[in-house]
């Protein structure tokens, strides 16, 4: 499957006045869930986007075009919306649980009970070739956060390291869903959050008071 190039993206939603996109590629989503995106035809994706094949066909040439815009549309809403999480949160480690618990609960919407057995392949493909952008996303929105664990430590963390290890970490859920202990821990009050963050970017030394 190619790749929808975020240009062509932003033009095709800019085209579309009725909010069927967005209907299309939500449907998508769901029946890819429940039928898997090989099974999966233009007239599965009219049915469960409650969108007539005229429409559906006004945007989208092929079942290839859908599945290409689903990609994108997933991951350009993971960016926008972690580079939101936090943005009007002063305090470091309260972005940081913001911005955290955004990526759970995104994790949880956009990847429904079962999808991933359904159509591991296409589920595959998508973490890989999104992977870096995923990565990216995450340390930007998370760079204030970061220059406080180095205030915090007297010396540099390993950004690229610390970062790939929580999308990593976030990542498997999709494949070993948390249990409600770890889902506990993970949003978990914001100075426990930062221990362990510590602890992962390789200093496990206690935390001193928080820098204002």
């Amino acid at each position: 499957m190619k790749l929808m190039p975020c240009s062509d993206w932003s033009q095709l939603v800019s085209t579309d006045q009725t909010g069927s996109i967005l209907k299309i590629l939500d449907g998508t989503i769901r029946a890819i869930s429940s039928l898997g995106a090989r099974r999966l035809s233009m007239s599965d994706i009219s049915d469960a986007s409650g969108v007539s094949r005229g429409t559906l066909y006004r945007y989208f040439g092929s079942k290839e075009e859908v599945l290409a815009a689903v990609s994108e549309y997933v991951c350009s809403s993971f960016e926008r919306g972690i580079a939101e999480a936090g943005v009007d949160l002063a305090d470091p480690i309260e972005r940081f649980h913001a911005i955290m618990r955004f990526y759970a609960h995104f994790t949880i919407e956009r990847a429904p009970d079962g999808i991933f057995e359904v159509e591991p392949a296409f589920h595959l493909n998508f973490l890989r070739s999104h992977f870096g952008r995923h990565k990216a996303a995450v340390l930007g929105a998370l760079a204030p956060v970061l220059d406080y664990f180095d205030m915090l430590t007297g010396t540099k963390i390993h950004r690229d390291i610390f970062v790939d290890t929580l999308v990593r970490l976030q990542l498997s859920t999709l494949i070993i869903p948390g249990t409600q202990d770890w889902i506990d821990i993970w949003n978990s009050a914001p100075d426990r959050l930062c221990e362990w963050a510590l602890q992962i970017a390789g200093h496990p030394t206690e935390p001193k008071e928080r820098i204002n």
